[in-house]
């Protein structure tokens, strides 16, 4: 069976929200050491998917902290300094993440018209990015239980081993013990995905709208990117926009 180009939340998709997560068949998404002709082409080729220009794409900078810009028209092609999540109301806006074991975090509130993409890495999900992304959506008139949020292809705590200033980072959730396990070579797994699920519902986000595709990065280099497995490694992209009067596809 051949590897699809994209992965859909079900949630999302039937309210009609343009986004999708790329794999490997897509082709890499990230800069690093990958051609940057390379990656534009592939950029460019999702954000068509979705049915949007690949001229008014946003991405976040991603430096590991809990900052969510709000982004509009005017930032159409730029990558934003200082954040590792964006939200927008214009249509015309494309927001793109992109990552290799983080977690792409998807939200989208189709009442108002309103979505948010979000890079979760260690360093940002303990800082609580998450609930800045529904902190950052709320102040743009959306209510937390009209949100939907899809968390994306990521690392699953099978293989996501961490030490001990990652899991004191951790402590600051009362709930820290029950997304982090001690294994017998005195460091922790921790799970990245159940802890944004976690503070998703803290705000006020329902448990039947938060998708998780539970898919681990490590578990399936037939499909996806893994900076732990590989290294030297693409880059997925989870993608988000607002959809035009009448919904939008994807």
């Amino acid at each position: 069976m051949a590897t699809p180009p994209f992965l859909f939340s079900g949630v999302l998709r039937e309210a009609g929200i343009p986004h999708a997560f790329t794999t490997r068949a897509a082709g890499t998404m990230g800069r690093g050491t990958d051609d940057p002709a390379v990656v534009g082409a592939n950029r460019a080729a999702a954000v068509r998917a979705l049915g949007c220009d690949p001229a008014r794409a946003v991405e976040a900078d991603q430096v590991h902290r809990s900052v969510v810009t709000v982004v509009g028209a005017a930032d159409a092609g730029r990558s934003i300094p200082g954040a590792d999540g964006l939200a927008t109301q214009d249509a015309g806006t494309v927001l793109a993440v992109h990552a290799a074991d983080c977690v792409p975090l998807l939200l989208a509130d189709p009442r108002h018209g309103t979505v948010a993409a979000v890079h979760a890495g260690w360093r940002g999900v303990a800082a609580g990015i998450p609930a800045e992304a529904v902190r950052v959506v709320t102040g743009l008139g959306s209510a937390p239980g009209d949100l939907l949020a899809a968390i994306g292809p990521s690392i699953g705590p099978c293989h996501y081993e961490v030490d001990g200033p990652v899991i004191e980072a951790m402590r600051r959730w009362p709930w820290w013990r029950e997304v982090a396990r001690p294994n017998p070579r005195g460091r922790w797994q921790l799970d990245l995905r159940s802890s944004c699920v976690r503070q998703l519902l803290e705000t006020g986000v329902a448990a039947g709208q938060i998708d998780v595709l539970g898919l681990c990065t490590y578990e399936h280099p037939e499909l996806l990117f893994s900076y732990r497995r590989e290294r030297v490694t693409g880059r997925i992209a989870g993608l988000i926009a607002v959809p035009y009067q009448g919904g939008g596809n994807g």
